[in-house]
């Protein structure tokens, strides 16, 4: 193998536009790097909350203002759950109670100050929330979500039997509200702060104030997280979970981590609410207080940043203004012409939706008609107006289905606004330094050479691998070759963490790597690609290789809930390295698209630059041949040589008899679990038993091999070897 391989050239300019005042980045200890444009928002934000309870001087008002804060800071914690992690969780409304109840017995019983009280039951709701994950999380798809299911029944039961702590149905009362200067806010009548000609204050101002506050801040730090590192690898987890434990994620610990997250913004909207009603009883935290917040989570558009706080806002206000509509005459009397006409509008509109194909701003029109002759028809039907739940249902069912990605999808899909959640523009980058920096994180580690002793994979009765030793020298490119069955598949598993070995021994240098996880061992600096591309799908492709860079990244939790200035310098460096290995690849300009956009040779090569990102000493192909067209081989070829070039010891699994012999230094051959052969590409390449285990018979030569197909291996046997098993 020619391992003298030129590094591609530098890719012209891209020009990137010019930085618009709006744009310019703020070197600030904390959101480092916002932008005037988002500070701006932050502003408008903020005066809006002091507004909104001064403009609607209505106490009742000001209470479903209120409710919607705290409503949002739940939600923000169940999307992150839900909407990024992907875990189904019905047992919210517990944690919430978590919260209330922690808060209530604290100010009450104990004596401590309600501004403490407030986040001290937001840590233990947390913590209780840390606990109940450690035995759930074991648990996937729909059994996690039949044990939250359980989580929320079973907290209903004891705040409704454990009288001695919660009162039961009598519940606990003369819940205070937070001080002001000495004076609860809940005491507070009316006040002028600022003399006779200011505005009047009340309690319920002030308290909205303090909910809308919390709200903007925890939505400014999950904008943070989901932004950031973390928010990307949770959303690579729910894409893939062994292609993100194999680029060093520990899958477990992520969730846990997630849960507890969410778990302590669900104990804080618990205890804001709990001081907002000052009693609360044990009916009110059903299981349907885990099933509304969920709601407010899909209507208002889960994996969208202020998909909560749109699906909360509507949500509160649609059933409390329903019912005020039901109670008094406000519309029209009932007028058959006009309840036909809307019928017709809705119902035809409706049908339009099922054509697909059609343009976003058609279907926006549309959705619009449909869900305006539908609510219309109801708002002038006094018999149907006066059972406003059965209204309120209905219009969620139909939001379903006109905006299948939540109302901030459809926002967000909006001619006017579609430009606003573009990508940002970046540099190009030429590749180069590529090569040395993969040799400077290898220098050491590329002297370790993978062995496997004895090794042993039985499937019950079914010996997949078979008393199997062999050995990857460093510096080498190593082909591992057989029959469909043979266990080369099933190797890559042993050897990568996701199989544990029945016997035998895997070792790269002096560390032994049976027992250890599949993110371990990529820590250790053995991580692979899959024979079915294993991409985060949903991600941009240079989102896909900066999370080859987890292991490699060291700001913690805190730095990238708070956005600081190493956290955000880190992630820079982080992108420009990535931007780097795409060039590598000569993949620069596909940077911002859609993994699952790309053609099936690219995404290999996405899976390649990822796989890379890792810093591997020992990086195993599984098929990288499988599924690229047949102009792309020589292209894959140039590209492992590349990458041996640069230090990193590689063992190829591959059919292409091609590419294997013409990248290997050395060529191992498995025939039902067992080396049947191993040595030089030429010397297997006249092996009798290697043709025989491919042709059956040893009257044919290697060059039948090259010209003919691979005979298929009954699927029966193919299934009992445990071949391919990984996908499944």
């Amino acid at each position: 193998m020619d391992a003298t391989v030129q590094l591609p050239a530098a890719p012209a300019a891209v020009g990137v536009p010019r930085e618009r005042w709006y744009q310019r980045r703020l070197p600030l200890p904390i959101f480092y790097g916002a932008s005037l444009g988002h500070l701006l928002m932050v502003l408008v934000a903020a005066i809006a909350i002091v507004a909104a309870p001064l403009i609607f001087n209505d106490g009742f008002v000001q209470q479903i203002m209120q409710t919607i804060a705290y409503y949002t800071i739940a939600a923000i914690g169940l999307n992150v759950l839900v909407g990024y992690q992907g875990q189904v969780s019905l047992g919210h409304g517990a944690l919430f109670a978590f919260g209330a109840y922690a808060s209530a017995l604290l100010t009450t019983r104990a004596g401590v100050p309600v501004w403490i009280a407030i986040f001290v039951a937001a840590g233990i709701a947390g913590f209780l929330g840390f606990l109940v994950a450690l035995p759930t999380l074991r648990a996937r798809g729909h059994h996690l979500a039949m044990v939250t299911i359980a989580l929320a029944v079973v907290t209903f039961v004891v705040a409704q039997t454990w009288t001695a702590v919660t009162n039961g149905p009598t519940g606990i009362g003369n819940i205070p509200r937070p001080e002001w200067f000495g004076t609860t806010m809940g005491s507070l009548r009316k006040f002028r702060p600022l003399g006779d000609e200011g505005p009047v204050l009340t309690g319920q101002m002030l308290y909205f104030w303090v909910c809308a506050g919390l709200a903007l801040i925890v939505q400014l730090l999950a904008n943070n997280l989901l932004t950031s590192r973390w928010g990307r690898t949770i959303n690579a987890v729910r894409q893939s979970e062994i292609a993100s434990e194999t680029i060093g994620v520990s899958v477990y610990r992520m969730k846990l981590k997630t849960f507890a997250f969410s778990a302590v913004l669900a104990g804080l909207a618990g205890a804001l609410f709990t001081h907002q009603q000052g009693y609360i009883v044990s009916d009110t935290f059903t299981f349907d207080k885990s099933v509304e917040l969920l709601v407010f989570v899909i209507l208002g558009g889960a994996r969208s940043l202020f998909g909560p706080l749109i699906g909360t806002t509507v949500l509160v206000i649609l059933p409390e203004a329903l019912k005020t509509i039901g109670s008094y005459n406000i519309l029209p009397s009932s007028n058959l012409v006009l309840q036909i006409v809307l019928v017709a509008v809705g119902g035809l509109a409706a049908a339009g939706l099922m054509r697909r194909g059609q343009p976003t701003a058609t279907r926006t029109v549309l959705s619009l008609l449909t869900i305006g002759g539908f609510l219309g028809f109801t708002l002038v039907t006094p018999q149907i107006i006066e059972h406003f739940l059965i209204v309120y249902g209905g219009l969620l069912i139909v939001f379903l289905v006109t905006m299948p990605d939540g109302m901030a999808g459809f926002l967000r899909d909006l001619p006017g606004l579609r430009s606003l959640s573009r990508p940002a523009a970046y540099a190009a980058s030429d590749g180069r330094g590529v090569q040395g920096e993969l040799l400077a994180k290898s220098a050491d580690a590329r002297r370790q050479r993978l062995e496997l002793n004895e090794i042993k994979m039985h499937f019950g009765g079914v010996k997949a691998i078979d008393d199997l030793s062999m050995t990857v020298e460093p510096g080498q490119v190593h082909g591992l070759i057989g029959p469909n069955g043979s266990g080369k598949s099933t190797l890559v598993n042993v050897v990568t963490g996701v199989y544990t070995p029945t016997a035998g021994e895997v070792r790269l240098g002096s560390r032994v790597l049976n027992r250890l996880r599949p993110h371990n061992i990529a820590a250790a600096g053995v991580t692979r690609t899959f024979q079915n591309i294993q991409l985060f799908k949903d991600l941009s492709v240079l989102d896909n290789v900066m999370m080859g860079f987890h292991t490699r990244r060291r700001a913690g939790f805190l730095h990238q809930l708070l956005r600081t200035r190493y956290a955000a310098l880190e992630e820079d460096d982080v992108r420009r390295r990535a931007l780097r290995l795409l060039a590598f690849l000569e993949i620069e300009h596909l940077a911002d698209a859609e993994a699952q956009s790309l053609p099936y040779g690219l995404q290999r090569m996405v899976e390649i630059a990822r796989a890379l990102a890792t810093g591997p000493s020992i990086l195993l192909l599984d098929e990288p041949a499988a599924g690229v067209n047949p102009s792309e081989i020589g292209r894959l070829s140039s590209v492992i040589q590349r990458v041996a070039a640069s230090g990193v010891t590689l063992l190829v699994i591959e059919h292409h008899m091609d590419l294997v012999m013409g990248v290997s230094n050395h060529v191992t051959v498995l025939d039902y679990g067992k080396k049947i052969a191993e040595g030089t590409p030429a010397s297997v390449q006249s092996n009798q038993r290697v043709i025989e285990a491919y042709l059956g018979s040893g009257s044919h030569a290697f060059e039948d091999l090259r010209r003919g197909e691979r005979p298929p291996l009954p699927l029966g046997e193919a299934l009992s070897t445990g071949e391919g098993a990984v996908s499944a």
